[in-house]
């Protein structure tokens, strides 16, 4: 009964407690994969600074673009700090931390997140500005068929209105005229 009252409404409930449940797991998983956690923080800056700063959407699209490719370059470094010597060795960690090339490839993973972020909707407009033009040509290559087939009235007809010089008119061709178009058009 709840559920289809919130469904009528438009808006849908989140789960309660999910939320407490990550703030919960989430500090001992920290605690038990320390230098992982440490690891996964300096290495996914670009991607905090995302979600805290720079996304103001509620479905952060932005933290999303950003952190799925941030993430991706910081995941080689987090299973070698893994292979290299457990979960507690914090030597292997500041190897990984102070090589600068390792760093390189884990913010230039970000920053090609923010490049697709920005090369998207210029590229997504292109595309659904010839698609419409290319729409256009063939509804206005339909129209003129349709007048061709038909005469210009039936332009004009699907809009309320009437030409008064037709070309298939024969009272036109007899020298009769018309009634005028606003005549013509049905009471509003």
């Amino acid at each position: 009964m709840a559920k289809s009252a919130s469904k009528k409404n438009g808006k849908a409930k989140k789960a309660p407690g999910g939320g407490m449940v990550a703030w919960v797991l989430a500090p001992v998983v920290g605690f038990v994969a320390l230098p992982t956690f440490i690891l996964l923080l300096i290495g996914m800056a670009p991607t905090l600074v995302a979600f805290f700063i720079m996304d103001r959407h509620p479905s952060k699209y932005t933290t999303r673009a950003v952190g799925y490719l941030n993430f991706s370059g910081c995941l080689p470094y987090a299973i070698d700090l893994w292979r290299g010597g457990g979960v507690w060795e914090f030597e292997t960690l500041v190897s990984i931390i102070s090589d600068p090339f390792n760093l390189l490839v884990m913010y230039s993973s970000a920053a090609v997140g923010w490049m697709i972020l920005f090369a998207t909707p210029p590229v997504v407009a292109a595309y659904l500005a010839v698609t419409s033009d290319m729409r256009e040509t063939t509804l206005k290559a339909r129209q003129k068929e349709l007048i061709e087939n038909w005469g210009r009235n039936v332009r004009l007809g699907a809009m309320g209105a009437e030409l008064s010089d037709d070309d298939d008119d024969e009272d036109n061709e007899s020298g009769q005229e018309s009634e005028p178009a606003a005549q013509l058009a049905p009471p509003s």
